[in-house]
């Protein structure tokens, strides 16, 4: 026969399941925070990368010399640009030139880029050309996005003289 004892030390006490509750819920509120923080830089990184990706299409296109029949008669393939509309889209163009070294003409190379809903493209850049044949930029270039109404995290994309592309993530 079992004693008193022996029947009472069996199971849990509600302070016990309370504690163990407590416990659970707070590691699971700070899991979903963090796992919402990494989700939310993944989605920054991805509207950065897109961007990058733009530009090196912009910088193959100027290297491989692409559509250069298509500039006016008279002008010549000079590059390709990538050029801010507003903070959530930019387009690539094509710029000839007139071989005396005058103007400029440009046309756009469809479709009109749009980034991720949410966030932002927050400083006024100068257009990136990428020149066919000799390379590189005209002028070195930071693109910086972030999301919408923030001011930090946000991802620096640089452009080098020699048309060299890196991104940097600031807290």
């Amino acid at each position: 026969m079992e004693s008193k004892t022996a029947l009472k030390n069996q199971g849990f006490t509600l302070i016990e399941l309370l504690v163990s509750l407590l416990v659970i819920s707070i590691l699971v509120s700070l899991g979903y925070a963090n796992f919402r923080k990494y989700a939310q830089k993944q989605a920054l990184w991805a509207v950065a990368r897109q961007i990058e990706g733009d530009l090196r299409l912009a910088q193959s296109y100027a290297m491989s010399g692409k559509d250069a029949s298509n500039c006016d008669h008279g002008t010549y393939l000079y590059g390709y640009q990538l050029i801010k509309n507003d903070n959530s889209s930019y387009k690539i163009r094509r710029v000839c030139r007139n071989p005396g070294g005058g103007s400029l003409t440009y046309s756009d190379v469809p479709p009109v880029r749009y980034i991720s809903t949410g966030f932002e493209i927050y400083n006024n850049f100068p257009p990136v050309l990428f020149r066919s044949v000799v390379g590189g930029v005209d002028s070195a270039t930071s693109i910086n996005i972030r999301r919408i109404s923030t001011t930090s995290p946000y991802i620096v994309i640089n452009v080098s003289l020699t048309g060299t592309i890196s991104l940097s993530y600031n807290e």
